[in-house]
């Protein structure tokens, strides 16, 4: 029960669900017109569709793992203002 409790909340890879959101999205977009091609249900000029029509996805996935943008916890009495300006510090 325990595993499956660490696996909901989002087991060994707990802190990095902005990095794992992005590639499922990116790969997601990629692997159904890939299987689509490898199996011959799409010629290659399809599959450049297919992709060029998943841009969006298969870039904001690819962008957001990239970015792994986290968000810290804030303090007992610190602002959400003083969190942004130590970001924008970096």
């Amino acid at each position: 029960m325990v595993e499956l409790w660490s696996l909901i909340r989002g087991g060994f890879l707990r802190g990095y669900r902005a990095q794992t959101l992005g590639v499922a999205a990116g790969l997601g977009g990629v692997a159904d017109a890939l299987a689509q091609w490898a199996v011959g249900d799409l010629s290659l000029i399809s599959l450049i569709r297919a992709l060029s029509a998943n841009w969006a996805l298969i870039a904001g996935g690819f962008g957001l793992a990239t970015l792994g943008a986290k968000i810290g916890r804030t303090a007992p009495g610190q602002s959400v203002s003083d969190i942004a300006d130590k970001a924008l510090r970096r």
